[in-house]
């Protein structure tokens, strides 16, 4: 379906001592009204290691996230992917990875909802991230100043990820929200303004597709 042209980057790993998976994505413009549009080249590959190390390295995620690749994706009009693949990023050691000792289950993820401006399609867009490791207080929620903490990774990720990508000029990439409806049967990109990160935790059932319930069986119960 059309949607305009964008970077796709989507970051992977597992959840160590499993063969459980994770992985979440974000949007990035790469247009440039001057120039030529962005290319795989026009990225800074260390400087996105940097990004994605910052974000897990630390105990806002426990231990057992730990990445494994990234890539970039030229997404192009025709929301089909550009060229013969993805720029790929995969590590060899030093493995971004999460601190916390404060396991939970894998398909408990941190929500950061994107917010753009302007209501309608592209208003919305959502990052599931693995591994949260700070505890819930008393009514089951995150406390805020927990939850401002994990607001500031996200958003301070997202921001080096989007100065990694050149575009020459006054361009600056951004991250964006993509939908292909409207924008008169071209889709609709808008820019993020804004994130925000529930206090209460969701789940992710995608994320649990390996791992054995082993389930302990009782005796037969004698009533």
């Amino acid at each position: 379906m059309p949607v305009p042209t964008h970077f796709q980057f989507v970051f992977r790993g597992t959840f160590v001592n499993t063969p459980e998976e994770w992985s979440f994505g974000a949007k990035f413009s790469r247009t440039n009204t001057i120039n030529e549009d962005a290319t795989f080249g026009d990225i800074d590959e260390g400087g996105v290691d940097d990004a994605f190390a910052t974000l897990l390295g630390n105990a806002y995620f426990h231990a057992g996230v730990k990445a494994a690749d990234w890539r970039a994706y030229i997404i192009g009009t025709d929301g089909k992917m550009e060229g013969n693949g993805p720029l790929l990023r995969t590590y060899d050691s030093g493995n971004p990875q999460g601190s916390s000792g404060n396991r939970q289950p894998p398909q408990v993820s941190l929500v950061a909802t994107l917010i753009a401006t302007n209501k309608g399609p592209a208003h919305f867009g959502r990052l599931f991230l693995p591994g949260p490791a700070k505890a819930v207080a008393d009514d089951l929620r995150l406390s805020t100043t927990d939850a401002t903490g994990y607001l500031d990774l996200v958003v301070a990720f997202l921001k080096s990820v989007s100065d990694q990508i050149d575009l020459d000029d006054t361009n600056s990439s951004e991250c964006v929200n993509v939908s292909p409806m409207g924008g008169a049967g071209a889709g609709t990109l808008q820019v993020v303004d804004h994130v925000e990160v529930g206090r209460v935790y969701d789940t992710l059932r995608t994320r649990r597709r390996q791992l054995l319930e082993e389930r302990i069986v009782g005796g037969q119960i004698d009533w």
